[in-house]
């Protein structure tokens, strides 16, 4: 049955193989998983960059169309100044002052993306100027100057930055010739580009905390650069370039690129580990379904095998119930649950389990009825006198409370067999009794008799057959006493008469009654210690109590060496008095201890140290003294177990009375 369970299992290849399987399907699905955020941080970097890219391309395009366009709105004004000059005339400061000033700072303030303005003559001497230390001074030296004295009308040019000598900025110079009606040069307007203009120009635009914006000139000089942190030259940045074609200018815009991709790092990160904990969520999920999954088909497997052992011990439940020795019918106080084995039905001489309820409810028609279970010696079954008579059937009924009902569980035994045997014993036991204690009395006083007149006058061999006639005859008594003593205890039928005993005076008696066993032995009986005199009692029987002793002692001394020593003695502690028998004997061994009390025991040591003996003396020492309130235990040192020391010693202990009663007679 065990072989057929165990094939509900998987096989371990079996699990084993799904076990690699899923290993496989979840190593592969991180691998995915780690690809996946590979390619996506991969993807968003591009996009990233691309976008850093196209932002910085159209903000320069953005800051170069506002450049070129601020300036041309401001060229068309300055035309209209440069036209009205055209056709003044160019001669000194007061002139300027008195005719043109009004005009010119009209102009100069009209325009946004100037703060400063110089009128230079031909010669270079300024004549006018937004800033009066720069008036009278000569500024022929300026390259632009000179470039603007080869411009055409219309036409401009942009210098190098320099610092302004009015004002102490740093500015972006620009000039326009002034060309008279007849197309020749009169002089010079020049102006310049401040940094401020720029910023105005940049908060127009959408800037990045961290974009740097610089305007460069074609020679490479720097015209403006944003208020930002200067870069590092090696430090990595995106970057967009654009020219302003129209100006001579150069921007370039450029970005941090840690400060770009941080951006980068704090979203890919926060996904990264997002993306992980879901993913990692759902892998543990997975696990813990795969972990519940074979839970379960193992719960499967050992519900399926529970199962089995369940019918197969439902089968021999069945069987065995079916085949015990007695009969057995259970029921319910409602009909609903019935049952019974093959020895009830043959008892009851009926085919089937209703009818066996039937019958036993009619012959206990009140079993529910009554409390605690019940005994029926002899039930009264439906028999012949002569059937009767060879068949007696005894009925225990125990009463059950499962779930709310009543269940009665009878047992029905043939004690026939019993009857038969326990006649056939109390036959045995009184013809024991009458047949052979009697004459065995009889003989041993005879032969004691003829010893103790005869002895000195009977032949050397007939003294020797009488004395070992006289031994088997004591011998035979005494088992015929311990058979008779056995049967008054298992019928209850022992009687001992309790009374108060001197602890003492037991122990005296004891010596005195035994003294004599086994002279020839030369063992000597020794009171070894006793309580004072009438100081200690106990309540026990007389004769019981020395027939204790005398077994306990004549024990002790077949198993003493010759010319040894039994003791005897009594202690009292506790409110208890035990009193000892030791021996200097070969003790017991381990092997015989669990059996020594039993009836007929087997002997204990080999014949050439074990003495003779029915093997009931000990038996009946442990009936006699738990009938009377004691209790016996031993304690022992075994030569055969190679123990230090030998010999055995019995204690048996009694309650210490403290007041005299009256002697009480007791059956046990």
């Amino acid at each position: 049955m065990v072989n057929d369970i165990e094939h509900v299992n998987p096989s371990p290849p079996d699990q084993t193989r799904s076990d690699l399987g899923f290993r496989g399907l979840i190593l592969t699905l991180v691998a995915l998983f780690l690809c996946g955020i590979f390619v996506l941080v991969r993807s968003d970097y591009v996009r990233t960059v691309a976008r850093a890219d196209l932002q910085l391309s159209h903000f320069a395009e953005l800051f170069e169309q506002t450049v070129d366009s601020s300036f041309k709105m401001a060229n068309l004004q300055m035309g209209d100044l440069i036209d009205t000059l055209a056709v003044a005339p160019l001669r000194d400061a007061d002139t300027m002052n008195r005719r043109f000033d009004t005009r010119i700072m009209r102009t100069v303030a009209a325009i946004e993306q100037i703060d400063s303005l110089v009128v230079i003559d031909l010669d270079g001497t300024v004549i006018w100027a937004t800033a009066a230390p720069l008036v009278g001074q000569n500024l022929s030296d300026r390259g632009y100057f000179q470039r603007a004295r080869e411009l055409g009308k219309g036409e401009y040019t942009v210098g190098v930055p320099i610092i302004s000598r009015g004002t102490g900025r740093r500015v972006t110079p620009i000039a326009w010739p002034i060309i008279g009606r007849n197309g020749r040069l009169r002089g010079v307007i020049a102006s310049g580009l401040q940094e401020q203009y720029f910023s105005q120009l940049l908060t127009l635009n959408e800037v990045e905390p961290d974009m740097h914006v610089e305007v460069v000139t074609s020679n490479g000089e720097v015209a403006f650069v944003s208020e930002d942190a200067a870069r590092e030259p090696e430090s990595r940045v995106f970057r967009a370039t654009q020219d302003v074609s129209s100006l001579g200018l150069h921007i370039d815009v450029s970005r941090n690129r840690a400060a770009v991709m941080q951006e980068f790092w704090q979203r890919n990160i926060a996904f990264s580990i997002l993306a992980t904990l879901l993913f990692f969520t759902a892998i543990g999920a997975a696990i813990r379904s795969k972990e519940q999954s074979r839970k379960l088909a193992k719960g499967l497997a050992q519900s399926e095998r529970d199962r089995k052992r369940i019918e197969s011990a439902q089968k021999e439940f069945d069987a065995i119930f079916d085949n015990v020795g007695d009969g057995v019918v259970v029921f319910d106080d409602g009909d609903k649950f019935f049952r019974s084995n093959r020895k009830a039905r043959e008892l009851l001489d009926v085919g089937d389990d209703a009818a066996a309820v039937r019958n036993m409810r009619a012959l206990l028609p009140d079993v529910f009825e009554r409390e605690g279970d019940l005994t029926i010696n002899r039930l009264p079954l439906n028999a012949t006198a002569e059937t009767e008579a060879m068949q007696a059937v005894q009925c225990r009924v125990m009463k059950l409370n499962i779930h709310g009902a009543r269940i009665a569980y009878c047992v029905l035994e043939d004690i026939s067999a019993q009857e038969r045997l326990s006649a056939a014993r109390n036959e045995f036991i009184t013809s024991v009794n009458h047949e052979l204690r009697t004459p065995l009395t009889s003989l041993a006083g005879s032969l004691e008799l003829l010893q103790g007149r005869f002895a000195a006058d009977l032949p050397s061999g007939a003294a020797r057959l009488v004395d070992m006639a006289t031994r088997n005859a004591d011998r035979l008594l005494v088992l015929v006493n311990d058979i008779l003593t056995l049967q008054a205890i298992d019928q209850q039928q022992l009687s001992v008469n309790l009374e108060p005993l001197s602890a003492t005076e037991v122990l005296n008696e004891a010596i005195s009654t035994n003294s004599g066993y086994r002279q020839g032995l030369n063992v000597k009986l020794v009171l070894e210690s006793a309580p004072p005199d009438g100081s200690v009692f106990i309540s026990a029987d007389r004769v019981r109590l020395q027939q204790i002793f005398s077994n306990l002692i004549s024990n002790a001394i077949k198993y003493s060496p010759p010319n040894g020593q039994v003791k005897i003695g009594a202690k009292a502690a506790n409110n208890r008095v035990s009193f000892y028998v030791r021996d200097f004997g070969p003790g017991i061994p381990k092997s015989a201890r669990d059996r020594l009390f039993e009836r007929f025991a087997k002997a204990i040591h080999s014949r050439d140290v074990q003495a003779s003996g029915t093997g009931l003396g000990l038996a009946i020492t442990q009936e006699l003294v738990k009938r009377q309130g004691g209790s016996i235990n031993f304690e022992t040192n075994s030569i055969e177990d190679g123990d230090q020391g030998h010999g055995t010693i019995f204690y048996v202990s009694f309650q210490q009375e403290t007041r005299v009663e009256e002697p009480l007679r007791r059956a046990v």
